[in-house]
């Protein structure tokens, strides 16, 4: 398709602009010392877009837009798809949009197959920077401060990096799902070149980067969207229609029915995918885009349209949507190749309370979706249940905060099921950082009344930070050496009210495994509890979350027992408390 924004084309630069009820569009900048007599004109190119090569404008070059509102006058604006800007900020006369230059050779890097991916979702400005021996300026950290981080996320044997909001947005911190911008960057992380040296990096290391993007919604303060062409009269402009008249639980939505603004986030879509050599989206609330108040179905149909350019484009990029409660038709309909589900979340949360365990755990462990990776599941929460942006009152924490504490034996047991049976289910395994290292409290992109919440280098690294590390670390690998861990089959075989339940996994290739959950406090010991197999056999511990190198006992579970299948279907077995136990079929 057609570019959008500001692209460097021999001497000049190429300009597209969307500006469907503009009456002109002019292009000033630094290399025409901002004279508006001679601003370059803009020609009408079709669906409300309006193009031009400006001779003298050159990558790293700055402008600006003059639009043109019949007998309104003109307004001078910032590029909504400016590949970068000084800041987030509408109201500084010193903030201009610049050219990129979106050239790049990119370090050789196959994107892994869906159902290979173990996701580390990570917060750019609050990841680095406290309390690790670096400077974050503001507090908030940088593109290449992330860079330096890389072998600790891959040492915990995730292969894929999920980040928060990069997009422009107001001020310098955020949680980044308020776009002010959605093709530059977030300034206070560094410019365009920095953020291709942070995917070439975790390329080289062998991890993917999955971009989050914010399409329900734009800020309802600092968007480069609000006014940029309205209308003579003052009302509605192409970006937003009607002003407010298309509302979600968290802004104003964008217009989708436009032709323009589909192919604009089209272009937004491909320039993470293409010009950033990214391995996926994630779609932020895309039950916002269908519900959203004045649209019908635009929102549907505009989500229909960019899974398929995006499928036709990148086939092997992995679209994630937040389609919260999660429905099968965000899948089949939508074209999504998965969703977020927050309800194994909480289901777990109410078995380890006592309530219904064995309820909670059936309804967690299986889903009815066609393939293992259609769902994201996180076990131990995401930013939305870790992170709490109104100084603790919303009541979210860190996983382990749920439960006592980090000091808190328990606690930390139960967090170690929860990760330890995340990586056993079915869905693509999401974790979020500080989880695996028992950060407490909470987490926000900064200080607040209560202390500083960003991820807490000096505890990471700690006794207790290092036990759920290596726990961390052991689980993913148990993953990555089982295959039928990352496939369909799912069969539970053994269901005690008490609190034990155990379930099946395999592959069309042998691999088979038993995972064993003890959502209780009761510890079966002298290898004499009986678990129903479903499959006859001899029997391998292959992982067990009490173990004492994670914070359990020495002796918790059968490491050197090898059971068989009894004549009852049944092996024997030690089930410690609170833990979940693997066993691979030899």
């Amino acid at each position: 398709m057609p570019l959008i924004g500001a692209v460097p084309q021999g001497t000049g630069t190429l300009v597209r602009v969307f500006a469907e009820n503009a009456t002109s569009v002019r292009v000033l900048g630094d290399w025409n010392g901002w004279d508006e007599a001679t601003a370059v004109d803009l020609t009408p190119d079709g669906d409300g877009f309006w193009a031009g090569h400006v001779a003298g404008l050159v990558a790293g070059g700055r402008y600006e837009l003059l639009v043109g509102r019949g007998g309104a006058g003109f307004s001078r604006r910032l590029d909504p798809a400016a590949r970068d800007t000084d800041s987030s900020s509408l109201d500084n006369w010193h903030n201009k949009s610049r050219v990129v230059d979106t050239g790049h050779t990119w370090a050789s890097f196959d994107t892994p197959a869906f159902d290979n991916l173990i996701l580390y979702q990570c917060h750019v400005g609050s990841f680095a920077g406290y309390r690790d021996g670096h400077v974050a300026v503001g507090g908030v950290a940088s593109f290449d401060q992330l860079r330096t981080k890389l072998g600790y996320i891959r040492e915990l044997g995730f292969n894929a990096l999920a980040l928060l909001p990069v997009q422009e947005f107001r001020f310098d911190r955020s949680w980044g799902y308020n776009p002010s911008f959605y093709f530059a960057l977030e300034s206070a992380y560094g410019r365009p070149d920095d953020l291709r040296e942070l995917v070439d990096a975790c390329h080289q290391r062998g991890l993917a980067v999955i971009f989050d993007v914010v399409y329900n919604h734009i800020s309802d303060e600092d968007s480069s969207f609000h006014h940029f062409d309205e209308a003579a009269d003052g009302t509605g402009d192409s970006y937003l229609g009607t002003d407010q008249t298309y509302r979600t639980d968290w802004g104003t939505a964008p217009a989708f029915w436009r032709p323009g603004i589909r192919d604009f986030f089209v272009a937004n879509m491909e320039m993470y995918l293409n010009e950033y050599n990214g391995d996926g989206l994630r779609f932020d609330s895309t039950r916002s885009m269908e519900r959203a108040r004045g649209l019908g179905n635009d929102g549907w149909q505009f989500m229909q349209h960019l899974t398929w350019e995006a499928k036709r484009r990148f086939p092997d990029k992995y679209l994630i949507a937040e389609h919260l409660p999660d429905h099968e038709s965000i899948v089949s309909s939508a074209g999504f190749h998965a969703t977020w589900t927050v309800e194994p979340f909480y289901a777990l949360l109410r078995a380890l309370d006592g309530e219904n365990p064995m309820g909670n755990l059936e309804r967690l462990i299986g889903n009815s979706y066609p393939e293992s990776w259609n769902t994201v599941t996180y076990l131990l929460g995401s930013h939305d249940e870790c992170g709490d942006n109104e100084q603790g009152r919303k009541g979210k924490r860190h996983y382990v905060q749920r439960f006592g504490g980090r000091g808190n034996w328990h606690a930390r047991a139960k967090a170690r099921l929860a990760w330890s049976l995340n990586v056993a289910i079915k869905g693509t395994p999401m974790l979020f950082m500080g989880s695996e290292c028992h950060l407490d409290g909470y987490w926000h992109d900064g200080p607040d009344n209560s202390g500083d919440h960003r991820f807490d280098w000096s505890i990471a690294g700690d006794r207790t930070g290092m036990e759920m590390r290596h726990l961390i670390h052991a689980a993913n690998y148990t993953r990555w050496n089982h295959p039928a861990l990352r496939s369909g089959g799912l069969e539970i075989t053994h269901r005690d009210p008490s609190g034990v339940l155990a379930f099946k996994r395999w592959n069309n290739d042998g691999d088979v495994v038993l995972i064993i959950v003890n959502a209780s406090d009761t510890n079966h010991t002298g290898t004499s509890y009986g678990v129903a197999t479903g499959q006859s056999g001899r029997w391998q511990q292959i992982l067990c979350s009490q173990d004492a190198w994670f914070g359990g006992w020495d002796g918790a579970g059968n490491a050197f027992h090898e059971p068989w299948t009894q004549d009852d279907g049944h092996i024997y077995v030690n089930v410690p408390q609170w833990s979940v136990t693997m066993f691979r079929l030899r």
